[in-house]
């Protein structure tokens, strides 16, 4: 099969290339949503030409003129839609708001310090004028007992300040705001008991909020049953998504053994749902109109499986993907599970343009066709009479196929990549299934005490044994490979490598191993240009917040410098990402003292705790080339500056905020050259070049 002969077999594959492409150019350009509706509006116009004038139709020069049409109609129907998502983000006024009218999507969480929910602004207010918003935003809550009663659906007014999401700026860090942003987030604000308060009860129909009930009766009835402690915490996030209070140790774990996609109820469950339930109603299919009984009964089983778990964003793409699938079944349309699984990709797209950036979207796709490309053809390559070892391999050729589809991802979004993934998949497809049936019983017998009481035993010693195979795979030799990187770069070549193979192995062309080859090439360049440039000599001064964290790169290898309350914990979480993407070796790690002094690579580095060590002396002593201050230092910083000190200053987060406004308040002209991390994110510099 060529690549036209692909396309013309599975249409949606076309037009949802084109979506993408327009998704992709509306997040890097600026393009007007005035010249996308022209476009979209005239390539509508054409087409409809050539489908009811016959000699368009026909015409076999004209063919490449409908495809240019198609191309420029779908890309921008993605960059139209992409736009009009982008700008329902924001708000209208923020600067001159006096306060907001929101409503809770999400149910409170608490903190360490604070609850955290996700709420939707309907209302802006600015001088007894109300304009309607769309915009989401993070709250955080000081705690307060006012904040436990809070449920989704409540109103509330704040008049807090409302500020926008911002990453940390520190080198290689995950990107947080960019994650905010494919869930439509775009604000935060601190709210303190004095600034907000809850509005009446509005009564109206929510599906959403019907939803998140529903899932906590679930949840209770969980709870009433015996099932507690770690066994609640997983069988809630198996069966209904709630991972609010899954322990960290237990994430870790699962993680590391390859299963923690079993706690995110997503395309497993629901494609175990279907595959059961599909099974189950088979019987349909020899009635007369049963095919489509059948598929309505699916539908209806899938959704209200969404329902309960409380829509979650992963299980109603899961969902919407199924629903595609179990239609095209029905319909009987050429082109099978590959043209649905485009149809409803192109669906959700369509919808919310910004699922293409999420890691959820990505690997729930990728891993299905995986899936249905790979399983089969691995099938056949082994032939087992025995029903039992059958069913095993079975479940190897669907834990490989997934692999395949999804390890570059894998390795690019988490640097690790578990060992016994194998393993841990036939115990945790094996037990998810019973499971999940198990807890459906439970919720429907949840009256009949007797009966409840056993299914609950039953699942809380259930769980336990998993758990404890789960920590036992985890604790093998070698059960993670840690400390790998795949750049974006690199992850594209990988999958284009993958194509390839199945062009040369299963299709058997010729010309994909010329290709093969040029590609493996290429996916060594980066490893060839880090080799041969010159080796950095770089300083970090992290944004650490209430913390110190410096650290001293010298080509492949870098040392710490931190403040002695900060945790070893925060400090890998800080830097632990800029070592991998890097390929650095740690030497070690050292405590701030409240006044230091270090040279590295011909620059000196002043170090200043208190304000009572900050003198001028100490600086025509020293003549540092840059000079960080901590904690207090900034106290006296005024009169420093007036002396034209020669050097970059540097304030990091753990300095007094009384202090630095005062400071910036003040008319210095040496304020050009303070650098404050709180709001650049964090200082780098290659002290290669710094002289």
């Amino acid at each position: 099969m060529d690549l036209r002969e692909l396309l013309r077999q599975y249409p949606f594959l076309r037009i949802l290339f084109f979506l993408i492409i327009g998704i992709f150019i509306a997040e890097s350009l600026e393009i007007s949503n005035k010249l996308a509706l022209i476009l979209i509006s005239f390539g509508f116009v054409l087409m409809i030409l050539f489908v009811l004038i016959p000699q368009l139709k026909k015409s076999y020069k004209l063919r490449p003129f409908f495809g240019l049409i198609v191309l420029v109609l779908f890309t921008c129907l993605g960059v139209f839609r992409t736009q009009v998502v982008k700008e329902s983000m924001f708000l209208s006024e923020m600067d001159s708001c006096e306060a907001y009218q929101l409503r809770l999507i999400e149910n409170p969480i608490e903190k360490a310090n604070t609850f955290s929910c996700v709420a939707r602004i309907t209302e802006s207010v600015n001088k007894n004028r109300t304009i309607k918003e769309t915009a989401n935003i993070i709250l955080y809550f000081k705690k307060d007992s006012l904040v436990n009663p809070l449920n989704v659906g409540d109103r509330l007014l704040i008049n807090s300040k409302v500020e926008r999401v911002k990453n940390a700026g520190n080198p290689n860090e995950f990107d947080y705001s960019g994650y905010l942003k494919t869930r439509h987030i775009l604000y935060t604000s601190y709210v303190s008991p004095t600034n907000w308060i809850k509005l009446p009860t509005d009564h109206r129909m929510n599906v959403r909020t019907l939803a998140w009930k529903w899932r906590d009766q679930l949840l209770q009835i969980y709870r009433d049953n015996g099932i507690k402690n770690e066994s609640f915490d997983i069988l809630a996030a198996l069966t209904l998504g709630y991972k609010t209070s899954l322990d960290p140790e237990v994430r870790k774990a699962w993680a590391d053994a390859g299963a923690m996609h079993v706690l995110a109820v997503s395309g497993l469950h629901v494609g175990i749902i279907y595959l059961i339930m599909s099974y189950l109603l088979g019987f349909l299919l020899k009635i007369k109109y049963g095919r489509w009984i059948r598929s309505l009964l699916l539908l209806i089983i899938l959704w209200l499986y969404a329902l309960i778990t409380g829509l979650s964003p992963s299980v109603m793409r899961a969902a919407c993907m199924f629903s595609f699938i179990v239609v095209g079944e029905a319909m009987r349309r050429k082109g099978g599970v590959f043209n649905s699984l485009a149809a409803s990709a192109f669906f959700l797209l369509f919808y919310n343009p910004y699922l293409l950036f999420t890691v959820g979207f990505q690997f729930s796709y990728l891993a299905v066709v995986g899936i249905v490309f790979f399983q089969p053809k691995f099938d056949k390559l082994l032939f087992v009479r025995n029903p039992i070892l059958n069913k095993l391999w079975q479940l190897t050729t669907v834990a490989l196929a997934a692999q395949i589809a999804t390890f570059p991802l894998t390795i690019y979004y988490f640097n690790q990549f578990p060992s016994y993934f194998l393993l841990s998949g036939y115990v945790v497809i094996l037990m998810a299934g019973i499971l999940i049936y198990l807890s459906a019983l439970l919720l429907i017998l949840s009256q009949v005490e007797i009966l409840s009481n056993i299914l609950g035993w039953i699942l809380q010693h259930l769980i336990k044994i998993l758990n404890q195979i789960i920590v036992w795979i985890h604790e093998l030799p070698a059960a993670v490979i840690h400390s790998i990187s795949f750049s974006s770069f690199q992850v594209l070549l990988m999958y284009a490598l993958i194509i390839n193979l199945v062009f040369v192995v299963v299709l058997r062309r010729k010309m994909a191993v010329y290709s093969f080859l040029i590609l493996l090439v290429f996916f060594q360049i980066p490893e060839l240009l880090n080799h041969f440039r010159p080796k950095k000599q770089e300083l970090i001064v992290f944004n650490a917040g209430g913390n110190s964290l410096i650290g001293f790169r010298s080509g492949n290898q870098v040392s710490y410098l931190c403040d002695k309350n900060m945790e070893m914990s925060k400090q890998k979480f800080l830097a632990n990402n800029y070592q991998i993407q890097n390929h650095l070796d740690k030497l070690q790690t050292d405590t701030i003292q409240e006044v230091d002094f270090w040279e590295f690579a011909g620059s000196k580095i002043l170090i200043i705790q208190r304000y009572n060590d900050l003198s001028v002396e100490l600086f025509n002593h020293l003549h540092p080339d840059i000079v960080l201050m901590r904690k207090s230092a900034l106290k006296k910083a005024e009169k420093l500056m007036k002396h034209q000190i020669n050097c970059t200053i540097v304030v990091d987060g753990s300095v007094y905020k009384n202090d630095l406004q005062r400071l910036q308040n003040t008319k210095v002209d040496s304020l050009d050259k303070l650098f404050v991390i709180m709001d650049k994110g964090a200082f780098i510099v290659d002290l290669s070049l710094y002289k």
